[in-house]
C-alpha cells in the first residue's frame, strides 16, 4: 500500500516533468473555476461535461461517446445545476446525493460523476481511479458503489494529510495524492 514517504518521492522523481494529464486537470479546474465565478447558480455547459468526461476516460471515451454525446444542453444544464445545488449539513448524504444525480446522465458512471465533482470542487473531491484504488488499499476493483468511494476520499484525506506533515511546503490536496498514489499505473477507471 501507498505512503505518505513513497508520495513525496514520486514527487520529487516527477518534479521535472511535464505530464499531460496534469496539465489538463488543471487547465480543466481553471476553466471550471472561472465558470463557477460567473454562474449562479452554478452548472456545466455541454462542452464543459464533455471535455471532463474526455479527460477521465481517455482513450475509452469512445466506448461511451454515444451514451454521454446524447445530452442536451438543456439536460446537462439541468442535472449538474441540480447536482451542485444540493447541500446538506451531513457530508456523506451530500455527496451521495451530489453522485446520485450526476449518475442519472446517460453514460455516467461513478467514475465519471466523481471526476466531475473533482474538477468543480477539487478541495473536496478528488476523481475516482481503480489504480488509486489499488494502491490504497492493495485490492483489485473494477467496480465501485457510494460507500466505496467515501472510503477512497476518507483515505486520501488521511494520505494527503500524512504527507503534508513530511512536506509542508508541497500544497498537497487529496487531487496529489490521487495523481501521485497511481504513478505509472494511471488509466481511465470506474
Amino acid at each position: 500500500m501507498i505512503t505518505a514517504a513513497v508520495l513525496k518521492e514520486r514527487r520529487v522523481a516527477a518534479k521535472h516533468s511535464d505530464d499531460p494529464d496534469l496539465t489538463e486537470a488543471e487547465r480543466l479546474k481553471a476553466r471550471l473555476a472561472h465558470a463557477r465565478d460567473r454562474r449562479v447558480p452554478f452548472y456545466l455547459s455541454r462542452d464543459e461535461f464533455l471535455g471532463i468526461c474526455r479527460w477521465k476516460l481517455r482513450d475509452q471515451y469512445s466506448r461511451t461517446a454515444r451514451l454521454i454525446e446524447s445530452s442536451s444542453e438543456k439536460r446537462i444544464k439541468r442535472t449538474t445545476e441540480m447536482a451542485f445545488a444540493c447541500k446538506d449539513k451531513d457530508p456523506a448524504f451530500e455527496l451521495d446525493a451530489r453522485l446520485t444525480i450526476l449518475r442519472l446522465l446517460p453514460g455516467v458512471g461513478i467514475g465519471v460523476a466523481s471526476a466531475i465533482l473533482a474538477l468543480c470542487y477539487p478541495k473536496r473531491y478528488a476523481p475516482l481511479d481503480s489504480g488509486v484504488w489499488r494502491a490504497l488499499f492493495d485490492e483489485d476493483r473494477s467496480a465501485f458503489e457510494l460507500p466505496d468511494y467515501r472510503r477512497y476520499l476518507a483515505r486520501l484525506t488521511e494520505l494527503a494529510g500524512d504527507v503534508r506533515a513530511l512536506d509542508p511546503k508541497g500544497n498537497w490536496s487529496v487531487q496529489l495524492v490521487v495523481f501521485f498514489a497511481a504513478g505509472d499505473d494511471r488509466q481511465p477507471s470506474a
